[in-house]
């Protein structure tokens, strides 16, 4: 246990990351089509909010007063590609009969695009550290 905890330990969004893998496999188990969009829809729109009041603080925020357009596009786009490719996953998990290429693709799809949301941008990024 203590290697467990040593671990996530180490780097802070281990644990989201476990969190939401968790949940998805839980979501894909269960089966239950009308359950993984209540769940999954809520999760991405919860995602896409705090992400909304992250990119409009970068944008328009205090630090450096309004930014121009191009630094714009680059702090919306991640975040609106993750929640578009999130909601594909979405879509194709639900629609698609279980057990098919197309419903473990969107499981995936969906799951990868939920941890992209839910991490910081700092976490995504780290910039390597000279030796």
């Amino acid at each position: 246990m203590r290697f467990i905890s040593a671990w996530l330990a180490a780097a802070p969004y281990r644990a989201v990351v476990l969190n939401i893998a968790m949940l998805v496999l839980l979501l894909a188990l269960v089966d239950s089509t009308e359950l993984f969009v209540l769940v999954g829809a809520s999760c991405l729109a919860v995602a896409g909010l705090v992400g909304l009041r992250g990119a409009l603080r970068a944008s328009f925020g205090r630090r450096g007063g309004v930014r121009a357009a191009f630094d714009r596009v680059l702090v919306w786009l991640p975040g609106a590609a993750a929640l578009t490719l999130g909601a594909v996953g979405l879509h194709l998990a639900v629609t698609t009969p279980p057990g098919s290429i197309l419903h473990q693709a969107g499981i995936a799809l969906f799951g990868f695009e939920l941890v992209m949301l839910a991490l910081p941008a700092d976490a995504k990024s780290a910039p390597a550290k000279a030796a």
